[in-house]
């Protein structure tokens, strides 16, 4: 049953996709080829993103490096750029979408991070303890798509920094005060 409504949904996702492609006058505004039931924009089947270089249940230390990943069949952009196929990364912090926000921009703060430059790293700072992410990508308006382009909510732990790095850190602050003090010393004679 459930691979029968698959294979109609796949079928029906093809006509659409093929469909504007195949009636796209100069004359036709833009945003009519986009636009179906909703401002959404259609995704290519199978399309996802993923996280490169963390996985569910890693331990990492902040901040620690987010690598955006994303499948072939889908290119990054900065935001308010109108391409089929291509959208900017939106990191999801302890959050994710509900479904009636799977229509609508995504919220700016600090939970629902924007990447609208098209970046696909970033530096993540989060508090000691369990945290989960997912990468949602988003169109030009920062719509997600349709199907949605997403990665699988993952759970990292986030340990505190460990203590040997903040007395090196320490220690170099003294090294520099000293080569201060010896300096001005110096000068007075």
């Amino acid at each position: 049953m459930l691979r029968l409504c698959y294979g109609v949904l796949t079928v029906a996702t093809l006509a659409a996709l093929i469909g504007p492609a195949s009636a796209q006058q100069p004359a036709a505004p833009p945003a009519a080829t986009a636009q179906s039931d909703s401002a959404q924009s259609a995704a290519p089947t199978g399309a996802y993103s993923y996280f490169v270089n963390l996985k569910n249940g890693d331990t990492v230390t902040s901040p620690f490096k987010v690598v955006f990943g994303l499948s072939p069949n889908m290119g990054v952009a900065p935001s308010g750029v109108e391409k089929p196929n291509v959208g900017h990364h939106h990191l999801l912090i302890d959050k994710t979408l509900a479904p009636e926000e799977m229509d609508q921009p995504i919220t700016v703060d600090e939970q629902h991070v924007h990447f609208g430059k098209g970046q696909t790293e970033t530096m993540v700072t989060l508090p000691p303890g369990k945290h989960t992410l997912q990468l949602v990508l988003g169109d030009w308006t920062h719509i997600p798509f349709k199907p949605p382009v997403q990665s699988e909510v993952i759970t990292v732990t986030v340990k505190a920094a460990t203590a040997a790095a903040k007395s090196t850190k320490t220690a170099m602050l003294e090294e520099s005060k000293e080569r201060h003090r010896g300096h001005r010393h110096h000068h007075h004679h």
